[in-house]
């Protein structure tokens, strides 16, 4: 699923109306047959069924007033209300506004507030509502008669239908700008918006469908995509199959470091998740106090005893041994922050394999340390490094406010990948995957029983194996992992319930996600 910025949606359509030739009203038909398709296949509605339709006066209210000749001419009873006068709609909208005027029973125009509250106030019960007041353009708080109407639908019993975005919702970051209008289903015209894949705006959406209104393929492509969704279709587009002749060594050597005693099961589930990822050969660098339980785990992973965090020491020369024999190292996962720590991490970032997996407590060692930190920024350059920040670590990565974060997650993201020249990984409900440069990936997989212990390690794991599918390819390694583990979560989710899913059961279900691909 291709996801585009507000601007980026608008440039495409005014390149598609300037230079193909298309004309705007056939754009606005097409997103209204488009919308209407989607009403009559989503809701059970009689014939005769009243739907209201509230319309602003700009291009998303003309797509509101189109969509009501067309109900009306299958049969069914919009009652349309325009929060304007005719002579403040759009163009387009008031092509359609005058056609409709001539087959719709029932429209009328609101100009002011007390005209609006009188039109509300003697409507019937409505089978659905359409919220075409407001659309993608939303930059600043909404306010006045539109509040008010968007109050009214939240009021509402019956379902409602956003057109193109529910109103209040800011179409790039997925923020509620004041007061916002959920919906039962959202249909949105030519590519999804990103804001619509973020919380809080993917939960105002509800279900997201996307209806084609023609935009060529030249024109998406000479705009350019800001970012891609990730689902089941992404992974089976991208994952490679892997060659009949593969052996052991060529399916992936990872490096896991870290592992303590009290925290050991955090590199132990890094190290499984590598294993039910496909890596093939995984070793773990860790405390020799906690191989017993590593082993014991996963008796397919080797363990290194180097460490010796109560005597602050380990064995330098080996994890450099280690690390050269790697493909792609992981360090972070139960290691601590104290001063050993800290120089594992050194050590990790000198002699960097092909792929550097930071999480957890790594990245917080990075965030205090500015030596670490500018040796991190370094390696960026010479290797692939993936940083997997939750929205607490990125703060503190970022010396904001985590609100700040929430606020924008694919800016954090974007502004963390170009600092460090790194793949950037918010995780949260809706992951954010951030390339250096500008491209992202929004995740649009998972549930709410993946928020418990040990999720993030499992995902570490996942990404360092899918980086011998993605050799010298953080951003979609990281894009694999992602996806992967959510369709997994998923499907532990309808084995043992939203409250029954754990780690050890998503990863028993990661051999399914493979098996729904290709194998």
């Amino acid at each position: 699923m291709h996801l585009v910025s507000p601007d980026a949606m608008r440039a495409m359509d005014r390149h598609t109306i300037d230079r193909v030739g298309i004309l705007s009203p056939i754009l606005m038909d097409r997103a209204a047959r488009g919308a209407v398709d989607v009403l009559v296949d989503s809701f059970s509605l009689s014939e005769q069924a009243p739907i209201g339709i509230l319309c602003g006066t700009g291009n998303n209210g003309g797509d509101g007033l189109a969509m009501a000749t067309m109900l009306a001419h299958r049969g069914l009873q919009p009652h349309v209300l325009v929060l304007g006068t005719p002579d403040q709609l759009s163009d387009d909208a008031r092509l359609y506004f005058d056609i409709a005027n001539a087959t719709v029973d029932r429209i009328d125009v609101a100009p002011d507030e007390e005209a609006t509250n009188h039109w509300f106030d003697r409507q019937p019960q409505m089978h659905l509502w359409c919220d075409a007041l407001l659309g993608t353009g939303l930059d600043r708080p909404v306010e006045g008669r539109y509040a008010r109407a968007i109050e009214y639908l939240r009021s509402q019993t019956a379902p409602v239908l956003a057109v193109d975005i529910p109103s209040g919702l800011d179409g790039s970051t997925g923020q509620i700008l004041g007061v916002a209008a959920p919906a039962q289903v959202t249909t949105t015209f030519g590519f999804a918006k990103i804001g619509q894949c973020l919380d809080p705006g993917r939960q105002f959406c509800g279900e997201l469908i996307v209806v084609d209104i023609g935009i060529p393929d030249q024109v998406r492509d000479h705009i350019g995509v800001d970012a891609v969704g990730l689902d089941r279709h992404w992974l089976s587009a991208h994952l490679p199959k892997r060659p009949r002749n593969i052996h052991k060594g060529g399916a992936g050597k990872t490096l896991h470091i870290g592992g303590r005693p009290g925290t050991a099961g955090a590199i132990a589930l890094s190290a499984r998740a590598a294993l039910v990822g496909g890596a093939g050969l995984i070793t773990v660098a860790s405390d020799s106090r906690c191989q017993t339980l590593i082993s014991g785990t996963t008796p397919e992973v080797m363990t290194q005893g180097i460490i010796d965090f109560a005597e602050q020491r380990f064995d330098e020369r080996r994890l450099e041994q280690m690390l050269e024999r790697a493909d792609t190292a992981v360090i972070g996962p139960g290691m601590g922050t104290d001063e050993v720590a800290r120089e594992l991490l050194r050590t990790a970032l000198l002699s960097a394999p092909g792929h550097l997996v930071i999480d957890a407590d790594a990245l917080n060692l990075v965030a205090t340390d500015d030596e670490l930190a500018d040796i991190l920024r370094d390696v960026g350059t010479k290797c692939s490094v993936i940083l997997t920040p939750h929205p607490g670590e990125m703060a503190r990565l970022q010396t904001a406010e985590i609100s700040d974060v929430l606020t924008d997650p694919l800016h954090s993201a974007q502004q963390l990948a170009d600092d460090f020249n790194a793949t950037a990984i918010l995780k949260s409900a809706a992951t954010v995957v951030a390339a250096p440069g500008g491209f992202a990936a929004v995740n649009r997989t998972g549930n709410p029983g993946m928020a418990t212990g040990g999720m993030g390690d499992a995902l570490t794991g996942l990404i360092a194996a899918a980086c011998a599918d993605f050799p010298n390819d953080g951003f979609r390694a990281g894009c694999c992992g992602v996806v992967v583990h959510g369709l997994a979560g998923d499907r532990a989710a309808r084995t043992g319930g939203v409250r029954g899913v754990t780690v050890q059961l998503l990863l028993d279900e990661v051999a399914s996600v493979w098996l729904s691909c290709h194998g």
